[in-house]
């Protein structure tokens, strides 16, 4: 059986990300997302030759006790995605029109996403192509011994509703050692979690390859960036600071991503993502 679909293909920082306009049945997320993450939408997308997707978002219409038709965007295995949360932030703005405006063509907006209990508050920017979010904050922080797995050492685990990230610097990113990490940490940290990603640190190269596992689709993926693991390196890199705002940068493989982290009594309490996002227009497809 085939789909006709509209979708818009996004760039958040080379984290290519397909967000299906067009109701679709959750019973069918993981079939339709398969499809589309065969077509090569390069030559829809003027910034890059080859462009095949890394993800699939859908858009549908879910009741809400307080609002009558709340939008939201839930991810192939209804994980949480920073970038994809950004890109949804961005689609509200920027085509529907949606936000209000904090000056200049600034608009604020708020966006109900998969695997976040909350809404997420976003400034998206035209001129910048930039959609800065408020990311939820980290439910736990756990130091965790890896020498099981042939990894001397202890790493921080940034665990948020919808996906954890551990944060280790001097290790290659290889697909062999990211499933040794991820078998131990299924097995002996946390059997539950929707979603996981180590984040590679090559401190030499100023390089961080993200790796994310999303279980409900039994897929792992080497992302061009990370949004909720740039959010989580940063709270890793500011877990010594007690007050006052951090601001981070991380190069990734395909583009670059910048994370503030604000701190009062030692506590986390305002996450902010931000990095340059292209677009296509709505591009009608038949899968």
């Amino acid at each position: 059986m085939t789909q006709k679909l509209d979708i818009i293909v996004f760039d958040p920082a080379g984290n290519t990300t397909i967000m299906v306009l067009t109701p679709v049945p959750r019973s069918q997320y993981a079939e339709t997302a398969k499809k589309l993450l065969e077509i090569d939408f390069g030559p829809q997308c003027s910034w890059r030759e080859v462009a095949f997707g890394e993800q699939v978002a859908f858009i549908v219409e879910e009741k809400n006790q307080d609002v009558a038709e709340t939008p939201i965007m839930e991810m192939c295995g209804l994980e949480f995605c920073g970038n994809a949360s950004r890109s949804y932030a961005y689609y509200r703005a920027m085509f529907l029109g949606e936000g209000e405006g904090v000056g200049g063509e600034k608009k604020k907006i708020t966006v109900r996403v998969s695997g976040c209990s909350d809404l997420l508050t976003a400034v998206v920017d035209p001129v910048q192509r930039d959609s800065i979010i408020q990311m939820p904050l980290p439910v736990d922080l756990k130091m965790i011994d890896t020498a099981p797995v042939g990894i001397e050492g202890t790493y921080p685990l940034v665990v948020f509703d919808g996906i954890s990230h551990i944060v280790i610097p001097g290790v290659e990113a290889d697909e062999d050692t990211f499933h040794r990490i991820r078998e131990f940490i299924y097995s002996d940290v946390d059997p539950e979690m929707d979603a996981f990603g180590v984040m590679f640190i090559n401190e030499e190269k100023d390089l961080m390859s993200p790796v994310v596992y999303v279980r409900d689709v039994d897929t792992t993926y080497f992302e061009g960036s990370c949004g909720s693991g740039t959010a989580a390196a940063a709270v890793a890199k500011a877990a010594a600071e007690t007050e006052g705002t951090f601001e981070y940068v991380f190069r990734q493989p395909d583009g670059t991503l910048y994370a503030s982290v604000t701190k009062k009594d030692g506590q986390v309490t305002e996450i902010g993502l931000g990095g340059i996002i292209e677009m296509t227009d709505i591009l009608h497809v038949e899968v």
